[in-house]
């Protein structure tokens, strides 16, 4: 019998930075910062593949950014979870999402992400 996954996002803390503003300013504009995902979902975790000696340790957490014309690049795995398939499927997902464009001169965005698997 194969576990079923829950997959649950946890934004850690408000680690965007809009990289395209002048450093002296202490406000971003709200519309620099919000971000609409319009496509993109999460891997498919029933094809979960184990490699000898690998266990599910932790939530991994992914740091990418969000360009103005709303791509995804960048996409870097700041923690594993343990299982290299686990983290490789999550790489390759989000590196497909796209967001919302944002208006010119707002720059990139850079975000942090971590994912809790709930194996149930």
């Amino acid at each position: 019998m194969k576990p079923k996954i829950v997959v649950v996002l946890l934004t850690l803390g408000l680690a965007t930075v809009c990289w395209g503003q002048d450093a002296k300013k202490k406000s971003v504009p709200s519309e620099c910062t919000k971000t609409i995902r319009v496509h993109g979902s999460f891997p498919k975790w029933g094809t979960i593949k184990y490699l000898p000696n690998e266990a599910y340790k932790r939530s991994p957490i992914i740091k990418y950014q969000i360009q103005e014309d709303g791509t995804v690049s960048n996409v870097t795995l700041n923690r594993s979870s343990g299982v290299a398939d686990i983290d490789k499927k999550l790489r390759d997902a989000v590196a497909r999402w796209e967001f919302k464009p944002r208006p010119v001169g707002c720059g990139t965005i850079e975000t942090e992400m971590g994912v809790t698997i709930d194996f149930r």
